[in-house]
């Protein structure tokens, strides 16, 4: 996907949402789903604004069911997403999987 460096917060809200519609309707994989939100949040990073929250919110929840140590890409993707949109509910599952972890 070839986007600008910075794109309208409106834009990128209709962005993120038809993200979400496509791939709960499986229109498109997870990884294509990943790569995408990816690079909207880098757009949203650039906007200097939190992103509006009952989408966060709805990609908190998504990326928290998505989420599986067993693949390097997807924890590399969605440890950048969660980080860079300030998810909560991923960030915890996140530390509940490391507490396994340890010894």
């Amino acid at each position: 996907m070839n986007l600008p460096d910075r794109i309208p917060t409106g834009i990128l809200i209709s962005m993120f949402q038809n993200a979400l519609y496509q791939f709960r309707n499986n229109e498109i994989e997870k990884d294509s789903f990943l790569l995408i939100l990816s690079q909207l949040t880098d757009r949203q990073v650039m906007t200097y604004e939190l992103l509006i929250s009952d989408i966060r919110n709805d990609i908190d929840r998504t990326l928290s069911r998505l989420w599986n140590t067993d693949s390097y890409d997807d924890v590399d993707i969605i440890l950048s997403i969660v980080v860079n949109l300030g998810l909560e509910i991923c960030f915890n599952k996140i530390k509940e999987s490391l507490e396994q972890y340890k010894s």
